[in-house]
């Protein structure tokens, strides 16, 4: 850890010298704009959940776990985590054949498992073409079902999953300009993967298309569809899975009201709930999965803000009979969630409070591929105080 740590300091004090060194150059126009957060997360669950990083990302309350009559995880956790903090570095340059380029790289002290907890973990690293007319991404960026004009603004870092997708991918992607934009993305995966399956071995890349209209500050709605190919074992047919995406938001007085509706099949990488199935004749089924969420938002002053999140996911099951399983929380046969939030800032300093109350029906897979209730329902409720300065 002390010697990665080392070798970014070294690489960050070397960038930020060769920055201002060539931005005094006129002709090269070459600089980086440093930005990020430091945030430190308390957290308390009066349930064991289903999780990453030693809680921080909170995805669903822990199913039943019944020894001697006892549910072991009904048990509360509680936990303090700063995993979440965050450096960004703009870069711009010169131009490119008349186009504007830009890029970025940024990375979190997340780690990319909970053994490595606490080290630098890449999310964001692109480059970006630009004119008056279209946009070119070339690296690693949100899917494009994460929309970056629509999301859950909440405290806790799971953004709203699992009901709302979440994943960064290596891709090009490409974005025409206007009130009524054109998305059309080519991509792979890198750290969310659909489970149990390659996309990188079925030979063909996930492709995704979106239609944008409107304005992100005043009303804004969109439509888009994705389709995947993925092999479960060399040698094995490719599983062909396809996604569809509707958000919107717009202003209510002083709120923002967001919205989306996601219905899919196989969407394991996005950590929605499902997966895909063997058949009793040993084709490979996927999963159909519906989700969808709502929030509110806005400031009660200028130094206030509030928020309330609403989520709710069902497993749609394979729609016939079912020999083994791929997935990712699949025999959960649907879930909600209510989360309020409140928030006090000044400066680049913000203190927030959130309640997150999470409901999860776990069940079984019945010999049609349905999922059905098999067991109780269990909740979580977690309290969550959070400290965000940005810089």
């Amino acid at each position: 850890m002390k010697k990665q740590l080392s070798v970014l300091l070294i690489a960050l004090l070397a960038v930020t010298y060769f920055s201002y060194g060539q931005s005094n150059n006129a002709d090269k126009k070459f600089g980086i704009n440093w930005s990020g957060f430091v945030k430190t997360d308390f957290m308390y669950d009066t349930r064991q959940v289903v999780n990453a990083r030693e809680g921080h990302f909170n995805i669903l309350p822990a199913a039943e776990n019944l020894v001697g009559g006892e549910d072991l995880n009904d048990q509360s956790n509680f936990n303090i985590l700063s995993i979440q903090t965050r450096l960004k570095a703009a870069i711009s340059g010169p131009d490119f054949f008349g186009m504007k380029t830009s890029g970025a790289i940024e990375a979190a002290f997340f780690g990319n498992s909970d053994a490595s907890v606490g080290e630098l973990r890449l999310r964001h690293a692109f480059v970006q073409l630009s004119n008056d007319k279209i946009e070119i991404l070339m690296g690693q960026y949100w899917h494009p079902m994460f929309v970056t004009a629509v999301f859950p603004g909440t405290y806790s870092f799971n953004t709203g999953v699992p009901f709302q997708p979440f994943s960064r991918n290596p891709q090009l992607r490409i974005t025409t300009k206007g009130n009524v934009k054109f998305i059309g993305v080519l991509f792979t995966e890198r750290d969310f993967q659909t489970r149990g399956a390659s996309v990188s071995k079925s030979g063909i890349p996930q492709f995704h298309a979106q239609l944008q209209f409107g304005k992100a500050s005043e009303t804004l709605g969109g439509l888009g569809f994705n389709v995947k190919s993925s092999r479960p074992n060399l040698g094995d047919d490719n599983l062909t899975s396809t996604a569809f995406i509707g958000y919107f938001r717009t202003k209510l007085g002083n709120a923002t009201w967001k919205a989306e509706a996601i219905y899919g099949e196989n969407m394991t990488d996005l950590l929605q709930i499902g997966g895909f199935g063997t058949a009793t004749n040993g084709d490979f089924v996927n999963n159909n999965t519906l989700s969808l969420w709502t929030e509110f938002s806005g400031d009660f002053s200028e130094t206030m803000e509030w928020g309330l999140f609403g989520g709710y996911t069902e497993n749609g099951g394979f729609g016939e009979a079912i020999t083994y399983v791929n997935g990712f929380l699949g025999t959960v046969e649907n879930a909600y969630r209510i989360a309020p939030r409140i928030g006090w800032k000044s400066g680049a300093l913000t203190i927030g409070v959130e309640g997150e109350f999470t409901n999860a029906q776990y069940g079984s897979i019945d010999g049609n591929g349905d999922i059905t209730s098999s067991t109780d329902a269990v909740n979580n409720f977690r309290l969550l105080t959070t400290a965000i300065y940005k810089f």
